[in-house]
Formats: structure tokens, sequence, C-alpha cells
């Protein structure tokens, strides 16, 4: 039985979930997340690969890819189906909820019989937690507000997974004949992290063909609903897709229309009405006679305005700026030089330090930069003294041997403990290209504690990014609580980056703290964290987040040519 990458990953994460909750093994239950992580970087279909090529994948050892072949060969994995059924899913599901992990989950059902998000609802607003050992009154508060986030984001999905499956479904789309123009919509286009519902648009003179058409496509599940030019399905893999079809000189209206946000149309059409005009999904009309449709450009040229890429769309003032021909000059994907955040085989991840960088080579940049995990993260491999004097000889003779290809930086990714130390002395610290500060335990203290150990690692003179800097990990971890404002004070006052992690679980500067940042005159670094070649390809997700940002190319040090970052790195004066 065929299964697509996502999906295996997924059952994997799911036993290590489950095995966690059961109280099993760390390492065991490590090596299965890591075998999902791993299944979700390969470079093929899980579902092509015999065994052996799977036991050869780092990342995946014998036990691992037997549960994998299990899985491919008979549809599900008997160990998974007896902690399922040993556990009733909303256990597992209650795992999700911000305080809340295996142990206490645990505890809420054996204690008291919770066994689903509902029951533990009326369990929390019956008071009936505040006398069970590790909780109280501060608890309920806390498991109300996850609750209440969680029933608004549970229906979503990454953004990185939402676009693939976006992307697959345009693919078939394409090839219907009859079809002109096709482009996915919503908050999938505004490359939100999260995304709902999927929304299609196609321009085509025979939409009822397509749409009937649309519905028999090989990754189609079900048919939910179908007009004469609408259509509602859900994948295979659940996710529901929403296709319009309209006619070609409708395009671009309906494109603006439907890509949002809301709030970003209602003052568009507001500019509109204002100048004697409506705006609508079917095109811009002067007294009832179309004057644009075809295309967006089209539709805010007539209006008077610059063309707002979408992820800007959010009425953060970019209507205002488009009036004004005065839009920032966005940072895209070509405008990168490097990448400053990356692991090898010395931590937790799955290439060798050569094959990372010759990947990194491959796409064009001009430098790279490996930063393995300091010795004071115990999840992972990491970097022992002597590990570090050997990397060093070993990314000395690797550059040697590039000869100017590529350079690659020998950097780090330090932990930031409980008072804002890092992993290593100074004079060790010293001796990096490039070190990167991030936060990876005990995330859910104080505001005002996790703002403190932020600022004293910022304040480190050998610190120069804050790698991922509230730490979040989607769906399942929010962000640590950090008083953004003077973490980027402090950033700007020490000529620190801030990092916009690109890996879709992350995102993290999210959105609207690059937004901020970019305010208060920050700088950024734009990075994959990739843990394999395949990750590289991460990037695009980065910039999205930094473009809702406004973040434009000269405040990334990655976009800057290689002696410009040196002086950054060297913490010298850097002219603009």
């Amino acid at each position: 039985m065929p299964r697509t990458n996502f999906e295996v990953a997924a059952a994997l994460h799911e036993l290590a979930d489950l095995l966690q909750i059961n109280g099993g093994d760390r390492f065991r239950t490590l090596a299965y997340r890591r075998a999902g992580d791993a299944v979700r970087g390969l470079g093929r279909d899980v579902s092509t690969m015999t065994g052996a090529e799977l036991n050869a994948v780092h990342g995946i050892g014998k036990a691992t890819a037997g549960k994998v072949m299990e899985l491919l060969q008979s549809g599900t994995i008997a160990l998974l189906e007896e902690l399922r059924a040993k556990y009733p899913a909303g256990v597992l599901e209650m795992t999700r909820l911000s305080g809340l992990g295996p142990k206490k989950a645990l505890a809420l059902h054996d204690a008291l019989g919770v066994g689903t998000l509902e029951e533990l609802e009326v369990a929390l607003k019956a008071g009936r937690l505040r006398d069970l050992k590790g909780f109280g009154a501060k608890s309920e508060e806390n498991l109300l507000r996850a609750l209440a986030t969680h029933s608004r984001e549970e229906r979503r999905i990454l953004l990185g997974d939402a676009l693939v499956v976006a992307e697959e479904m345009l693919e078939g789309l394409r090839t219907i004949p009859g079809v002109e123009r096709a482009s996915y919509a919503g908050s999938l286009r505004r490359m939100r992290d999260t995304i709902g519902d999927l929304d299609l648009l196609a321009a085509a003179f025979n939409p009822r063909e397509v749409v009937e058409a649309f519905g028999g496509l090989p990754n189609i599940g079900r048919v939910l609903g179908a007009g004469p030019t609408k259509c509602s399905v859900l994948t295979r893999n659940g996710l529901q897709v929403d296709l319009r079809v309209v006619a070609p000189e409708e395009f671009g209206s309906a494109l603006q229309y439907f890509t949002g946000s809301k709030a970003h149309n209602v003052k568009v059409r507001e500019h509109a009405v204002r100048s004697g005009l409506k705006l609508s999904e079917y095109g811009l009309f002067r007294a009832g006679e179309r004057i644009a449709g075809s295309t967006e450009e089209e539709v805010y040229g007539a209006l008077g305005m610059q063309t707002p890429p979408a992820p800007m769309r959010e009425d953060r003032g970019e209507v205002e700026l488009a009036l004004r021909g005065a839009l920032p000059s966005l940072v895209s994907v070509g405008d990168l030089r490097g990448d400053l955040q990356s692991h090898s085989v010395y931590s937790d991840g799955r290439r060798t330090i050569r094959e990372m960088a010759l990947a990194a080579a491959a796409k064009g940049y001009e430098y790279f930069a490996i930063t393995d995990h300091g010795r004071n993260l115990s999840i992972v491999r990491n970097l022992s003294l002597e590990d570090i004097e050997r990397q060093r000889a070993e990314v000395k003779a690797l550059n040697e041997e590039l000869a100017g290809r590529i350079v690659v930086l020998h950097g780090l990714e330090a932990n930031i403990g409980m008072e804002g130390e890092l992993d290593y002395a100074d004079e060790v610290l010293a001796g990096f290209d490039v070190v990167v500060a991030s936060l990876h335990h005990q995330l859910r203290g104080e505001r005002e504690v996790m703002t403190r150990r932020v600022l004293r690692a910022i304040e480190n003179p050998h610190v120069h990014v804050l790698g991922h800097p509230t730490g979040r990990m989607m769906p399942r971890r929010p962000g640590s609580d950090l008083d953004m404002e003077a973490v980027c004070r402090a950033a700007l006052a020490h000529g620190v980056a801030l990092e916009i992690n690109a890996n879709p679980r992350r995102l993290d500067l999210k959105d609207d703290h690059a937004f901020l940042a970019r305010q208060m005159g920050c700088l950024f670094a734009i990075s994959t964290d990739a843990h394999s070649p395949r990750e590289l390809d991460l990037m695009r997700f980065g910039v999205a987040t930094a473009q809702r940002g406004w973040v434009e190319a000269k405040d990334v040090v990655n976009t800057w040519p290689l002696e410009k970052l040196r002086r950054f790195l060297a913490k010298s004066p850097v002219s603009s």
C-alpha cells in the first residue's frame, strides 16, 4: 500500500508521541522522531525504496526502517495500533496543548478518566484539576486558554505541508483541457504560517467541464460538492480544497478578491468607491463597464496603485503606501548569497559538512555556515571541545579544496542556558566564524525571566545571530513569551541579527515580530536550519515570512557580499 512521505512521517511521529506517553525509553522515542524527520527530508518517494535503501539513510536505523517497511506493506504498524488501542485518541490530542505534556495528560486520564478534549474542558470548568498533584488554579486558567487557541488552530496545517498539496493540485488542474491559468489563493498565497482550507482559482471558457475533470484527479479522495463553476473536495490526506473557475477576463480581479485578506480588500474597495468605481471578484467597473479584471496588475493599476505582493496584504499600511507608489522592495530568494544556520553529522544533521557545502554551492551560494549544536543540548549529539578542533580543521581543508567555489564558515548553534549563559567559555566562542544563540529548552517561563535569558545571550560579544528567537515548534510547541521590543532594542544595540528560521515548523521570527523588528531598524538573517541538503530548499518559506514582515534585502545580512558579512561578524562598522 503506497503512502506519501508525509503520511509515513506522521505515523512515525505519532508512534514516538504514544511511546512517550507510555513511558518508553527516551532514546527509542527520539529514534522514531528522527526517522520521521528523515522521511520528510527524503529526495524521493519512500514507497519506492527497499529496506536496505531506507537503512542507509542517515537518521533511519534498522529497527525504524523495519517499521517503515511494515507500514508500506501492510498499511499500518502493529506497535502503533497497540498503543492507539491502549490510549484514547484524545490523550494524544491533549499533549498538543501548551503546558500539557505526555506525563500530565496521562495523569489526567488515569485520575479523572479524561480521554477527550471535550472531557478535559468539562473537568477544567468544574474545577476538578485543582486538587491534583502538579495542577492548580493557574494550570486551569492556562489550559482553558490553550483549549481556546487549539480549537481555532486544530484544522489548520503548516504552510510547508499545504504548499506541497497545493502545487500537486495545481499541476493536475493545469493538465485539464481548457484551463488557461490557475493559481492558489487565500491565506496560502499570502504565505501565512498555517493554512485552513486550500483555495484554487482557474480561468477557463468551459467551467463545468473543468469542475467535472477536477473531481476526478488522482489525489482527490472525495467530492464534497460541485456546481457549474465551483467544486469542494477532500484530498486523500483529508485536506479540503475549494476550486472556483472564472472567465479569463475575470481571473485577475477574482485572484485579488480570493487572495484577501478581508481587511486589505475592504481598504481597496473603499478606495475604488471614492474613485467612482466598483470592484468585485468579477472586475473593476465604471458605470457598469468593466475597465480591468484580467490580471491583478491591471486592477491595481487602474486604481492608481502599485500591486502589493500577496504576503503584504494584511492591512498593515500597504494600501496607503501602494497609493503613493512607495511600497518597500521586499527581499527575495534570489537576493540571498548564503545560509547562516545548518547542521551536519557532527550533531543532528544527516549529511557530512562536505555534502552540505556542495549542495549549498550547487544553489549558487557565495558562503555557507555549518552551525552544529553546542554541548549543553543533551537530546542530540553535540560538539565536544575535541569535535570543535577536528571540525575546524575539516572546514579549513574543505575551503582549500573548494578554492573559492563557496566559502564554508565554521559556526556554532549555542544553546541559551537558564541564566542566558552559552555552552562554552568566551575563548572557545571567539574561535568560531559565526555564533548563533538559540533557545531549546525550558521555554515556558514568565516573560520577564525568558526575556532576561535572551538579553543576556544577545549581550555576549561573540554572538552574531539570535536563532529562532522564541523557540516555537508548530503545531505543538508555542514560542516563549518574550518582550520583543526589548529583544529588538538589545539586538540593535549589540549588532546581533534576528533569525527568520525558514523551517515551516518554526518560521520564527514570526511575521508580526519581523514587522516590529523592521520598524525598529533591526538586522535579520534568513536561514534554513537545514539538517540535509534537501532542506536547503526551505529557504523560500523564510523569505515569505520576511516578506510578510516587510523585510527588505538590505537589512538581511546574508544578502550581503562575503566581505561585508565578515565585517558584521567581526562586530566592525558596516556601511549601508
